[in-house]
């Protein structure tokens, strides 16, 4: 028998006794660690009722719904009024702005958060966050059919100021959130067209059943400060697949939320630009 022969039949021969081998079930215990308030939630330059939820971490294993804080007392402090927040609906751990409340570029917003009871070692948090201006302008978006992956590329036609910017980018379908999840949102800084034309920049990308005649698509342009940008990417990383597929386990995310908290609160002002999907626009 010739020895490269040999040699794979050996190898095929180990490969059999390690997989047949590795079936005993392994009980991983984990410390369970110290629950911490969890903040989620922005203040936009859209009038309307913005929403603060408030949360617990949980353990590894847990797969439920995390777990609501309520009752608590959320303030909201823009430097020229304080405004406390409503719980709704009652128990929900989501606090409400009044419905009429909209927040100003350049403004810093200061959450306050009083809690009937501790969470983790303290019963008090505050957040921080300044709403990044910018001058960037806007044209017109157009959409682009790539027929080979059955997508549409969203394209922004906009001027960029000279400025160091950084944007977080989102899509409506007929007034609908679409990219509500962290791996379909995106953000980005404007180191490559900054002071520029954009010149129908691929912003973001649409399945095919994603895009019907006589849908508004809606182009939702954030300005973003650095530190919610450096945020997110901590977020997409730590939220999508392991690269390698064996690299260590997750890390929490930077946080602005003092005394220990988890989560972010940001301040977002906002731009759009609106499409209607006409019948020429759709592939045959």
């Amino acid at each position: 028998m010739r020895l490269n022969t040999l040699l794979k039949l050996v190898y095929i021969a180990g490969v059999t006794v390690f997989a047949t081998s590795c079936t005993e079930r392994i009980e991983i215990d984990l410390d369970e660690s110290e629950r911490r308030i969890v903040v989620d939630g922005q203040i936009t330059t859209d009038t309307m009722a913005h929403a603060i939820r408030l949360t617990t971490s949980t353990n590894f294993f847990y797969a439920e719904q995390p777990p609501s804080v309520t009752g608590a007392s959320v303030y909201l402090d823009s430097g020229t009024d304080k405004i406390l927040l409503q719980e709704n609906p009652s128990g929900s751990g989501i606090y409400l702005t009044p419905d009429n409340y909209f927040g100003i570029p350049g403004n810093s917003y200061k959450l306050e958060i009083n809690l009937d009871e501790k969470v983790g070692e303290s019963d008090f948090y505050i957040a921080e966050s300044q709403m990044a201006e910018t001058f960037l302008q806007i044209d017109s978006i157009a959409l682009e059919y790539q027929d080979a992956f059955e997508i549409w590329f969203v394209k922004m036609y906009a001027y960029d100021p000279p400025t160091k910017d950084f944007y977080k980018i989102d899509i409506m379908r007929n007034d609908l959130m679409i990219s509500d999840t962290a791996s379909r949102a995106q953000v980005t800084d404007d180191r490559f067209f900054n002071g520029n034309n954009t010149n129908g920049l691929t912003v973001t990308i649409l399945r095919k059943d994603e895009v019907a005649v006589g849908d508004t698509i809606t182009l939702v342009l954030s300005a973003i400060n650095e530190e919610y940008y450096n945020f997110f990417l901590q977020l997409q990383t730590e939220s999508g697949p392991a690269n390698p597929l064996f690299s260590g386990p997750p890390a929490n995310v930077i946080s602005n939320v003092k005394e220990g908290g988890l989560g972010f609160f940001t301040a977002l002002s906002r731009k759009k630009s609106i499409l209607i999907v006409k019948p020429e626009m759709i592939q045959p």
